[in-house]
């Protein structure tokens, strides 16, 4: 009968290695679970300094920005405009602690208010305290009026030729026009195409006296108007002055456009 005990004696020393291979791997994995668990508190400790100044920054120069921002607004008389603002934050604020006392904002000495770029320097009085400068440039999304159609040089806006459409005017450097009441009426001096945002310069007041033409001349004197008929020696829109040849007497005046035809003298007559 074949003997067994030479196969038994391997079996202890296959049950003590994978014992040991158990242990050495429970060591290395509860290791390395120590050393992240070291690594992530390290980097907890390091992290709301930094970020936090950061977030305070930020917070309190979108929220300066967005008054400034509502001012400008209720004091041209903006409706329906709405807006959003990229901060820009110097990267060494990530070396200031957080503030323990509330940001200040002020403008930098010198600085004019414009749109298409912000300025604040932000301080923080806490201790020996900090300061950064922050550039916001805002979005400002408004109404403005556009061509409806083709508008050529010379022709006068009626209220069909032209429409509002919402239009990015921070960047906006020629202006622009948010109330159509200021444009109808009003002569172009340039073609403009559809849906191109119209601008006070491609404007003018219409022509409401030509030359050579015959135009009724108001004299004022206390709280009396004179009237007679003139020639007007030049063509004059609203508020020019031009020469005026009166009729009856034959002398050429000085008056001022007043409307379609009409002309207003600069003294009274005998003066």
């Amino acid at each position: 009968m074949p003997s067994l005990k030479g196969k038994a004696c391997f079996l202890p020393k296959r049950k003590k290695a994978d014992s040991a291979n158990r242990f050495l791997f429970s060591t290395f994995i509860t290791f390395s679970l120590v050393l992240y668990i070291v690594a992530m508190a390290s980097s907890a400790s390091a992290a709301p300094s930094s970020n936090s100044a950061r977030k305070q920054v930020y917070a309190l120069a979108v929220e300066q920005a967005g008054s400034d921002i509502a001012q400008i607004a209720k004091r041209k008389g903006w409706k329906g405009y709405n807006s959003k603002v990229n901060v820009f934050i110097p990267n060494d604020v990530s070396r200031n602690k957080a503030c323990r006392t509330p940001l200040k904002a002020s403008s930098p000495a010198g600085n004019k208010m414009e749109l298409s770029r912000l300025r604040y320097d932000i301080r923080c009085e806490d201790g020996s305290g900090w300061e950064v400068a922050v550039t916001v440039k805002p979005d400002i999304y408004l109404p403005v009026l556009v061509a409806k159609n083709t508008i050529e040089r010379g022709e006068k806006i009626t209220a069909g030729d032209i429409e509002m459409k919402k239009r990015n005017i921070s960047s906006s450097r020629n202006g622009f026009i948010s109330n159509p009441d200021e444009a109808v009426g009003l002569t172009v001096k340039r073609r403009i195409r559809p849906l191109q945002p119209i601008i006070p310069s491609q404007l003018e007041q219409p022509i409401l006296v030509n030359r050579g033409q015959r135009v009724i001349m108001i004299a004022s004197q206390d709280g009396i108007e004179a009237r007679t008929m003139g020639e007007a020696m030049k063509n004059g829109r609203k508020g020019d002055m031009i020469k005026v040849k009166n009729l009856s007497s034959k002398k050429v005046v000085t008056a001022v456009v007043d409307g379609m035809g009409v002309v207003r003298m600069l003294y009274a007559p005998g003066q």
